[in-house]
């Protein structure tokens, strides 16, 4: 592992965690691994040698090793369920009349939810049978940013990356490529999942190994993610926690040490959750972060 920090350019690496990881789908395990946080930026990363090869997003790898579908309808519906967080997290801007860009959009999901709402619609989606489905819903679509570019696509006016950034291999560089794509008063929504969850506090010795996993090369809190957005450019308008589960999850965990889901449980109705929800996004401590930024002036 290089001492340097990838995000920061600092030399302030120091191990915070070591020990399994997820691998793929629940059940999956990689029996050692290695967590470095940088003093500097507070961002933490996997070592590079336990993240899985770049080339499984390329094809069906990735979705393979998650038990997940490409074309079935169960694709469709996991993935329009995450975007309804995205949803959450756009109110109130509008799009319409708006030129949209996603960065890893999957099978398109978040595009054909908004495609009436706005003007046109690219996505970025290196996953070939994904490319090739996006093609035939007739979306313009690409395979990177870097081929975005090269055929010089009208300049976007709001841009979605949603649960891409722990993945890259660049976080900073990464932005500033999406950057180039935004008009100057144009904005981007990105989210990943919080390092400050609620369980990452109460649970350590049982979620560490369920929340650090070999997709994941970056790990981030608003800190860390802000200071990223700000190195590439960029300045935040508004951060939103959102949690996706009620609280019978965090009681299953508490009591049994291990993911249920969306299960419920006795006593536990939609008005508690509610309130467990509204209470950590007041405390920051939701399962994911969405954060808006637009474009520093040059």
């Amino acid at each position: 592992m290089k001492n340097k920090c990838e995000i920061c350019g600092q030399n302030k690496l120091f191990e915070v965690y070591k020990g399994p990881i997820r691998d793929g789908a629940y059940g999956g395990v990689r029996d050692f691994s290695i967590i470095y946080e940088c003093e500097y930026c507070g961002v933490q990363r996997l070592r590079e040698e336990d993240c899985i090869p770049d080339q499984y997003y390329e094809t069906d790898q990735y979705r393979k090793i998650l038990n997940q579908s490409l074309k079935s309808e169960k694709s469709k519906i996991e993935q329009d369920e995450m975007q309804h967080f995205t949803l959450k997290a756009l109110f109130p801007n509008s799009l319409r009349g708006k030129r949209i860009l996603d960065v890893g959009c999957g099978n398109g999901s978040l595009l054909d939810m908004l495609k009436n709402v706005s003007d046109s619609q690219v996505g970025i989606e290196p996953c070939s049978p994904y490319l090739e489905l996006l093609n035939q819903q007739g979306f313009e679509a690409f395979a990177s940013l870097s081929d975005a570019k090269k055929v010089n696509i009208k300049t976007v006016d709001y841009a979605f990356s949603i649960q891409v950034i722990e993945h890259v291999k660049n976080p900073v560089h990464f932005l500033k490529e999406i950057r180039e794509l935004i008009s100057s008063d144009g904005k981007l929504l990105i989210s990943t999942p919080n390092r400050d969850d609620i369980l990452m506090s109460l649970l350590h010795e049982e979620f560490y190994p369920f929340f650090y996993r070999t997709q994941h090369r970056w790990y981030f809190n608003e800190a860390s993610l802000s200071i990223c957005a700000k190195l590439a450019g960029f300045k935040i308008n508004n951060v939103n926690f959102l949690h996706r589960y009620g609280m019978s999850n965090t009681f299953h965990w508490l009591k049994d040490k291990k993911p249920r889901g969306r299960q419920g449980m006795d006593g536990v109705d939609e008005s508690i959750d509610q309130m467990w929800q509204s209470y950590l996004r007041n405390r920051k401590q939701s399962d994911n972060i969405y954060i808006e930024m637009s474009l520093i002036d040059d």
